[in-house]
């Protein structure tokens, strides 16, 4: 009598509740003519700034930050960006609204602690200048029981926290609720980055 074969075993792996965060180099959505003064702009707006105000203190620890500016002026060429960029994301997006900015200058030592922007949909940062050890952005796993669980979290979330690599000229988008802070910066160099608040409709 022949030998019965023993039935296939197959299990299948699935992801539960994956979060996407979105970056692109805002270049990829300019002229080539604006691109040549963009940051450089920026920056000397951002320096004159800083001459006229004292830094606000928020999530930074040092450095320089500037009050909530409006949608307007100086930042209307960035909202324009963030809008298009957002406008490609696969969200189902009627209406775009990026109603507040906020500028962070970091040198040797200064940093921002962890904290998120959860009264909003989505956040972000376009970087303007970014010198060589200024300090990653880190974002930390939201899900609470996951700290709890070391040995999962290492396996397939390669642990609680994330750094990412960032580069002048790139424009990052997440979910409000993430948390996340900015490493201490080891140069002189000024670290200089616009965050921004988005409301959406659907």
């Amino acid at each position: 009598m022949p030998k019965k074969e023993s039935p296939r075993k197959i299990i299948r792996q699935e992801m539960m509740w994956p979060t996407p965060y979105w970056h692109t180099m805002i270049w990829d959505f300019m002229t080539s003519k604006t691109r040549v003064t963009f940051n450089e702009d920026f920056t000397g707006w951002i320096q004159g700034e800083m001459e006229k105000n004292k830094s606000v203190k928020k999530s930074n620890r040092g450095g320089w930050q500037s009050e909530l500016y409006k949608p307007e002026g100086e930042f209307e060429p960035l909202v324009k960006e963030i809008k298009e960029c957002c406008s490609h994301l696969p969200l189902d997006i009627k209406e775009i609204l990026v109603p507040q900015l906020w500028v962070n200058v970091n040198k040797r030592g200064d940093w921002n602690t962890i904290h998120q922007h959860g009264a909003y949909h989505l956040a972000g940062t376009y970087y303007v200048k970014v010198p060589k050890d200024s300090g990653h952005i880190v974002f930390r796993d939201p899900r609470p029981g996951a700290m709890s669980n070391p040995f999962m979290l290492n396996r397939f979330d390669k642990g609680e926290f994330k750094k990412i690599n960032l580069i002048e000229g790139l424009l990052m988008i997440w979910p409000s609720y993430w948390d996340h802070f900015v490493e201490p910066s080891q140069t002189d160099e000024e670290r200089i980055s616009i965050s921004f608040d988005i409301l959406v409709t659907k």
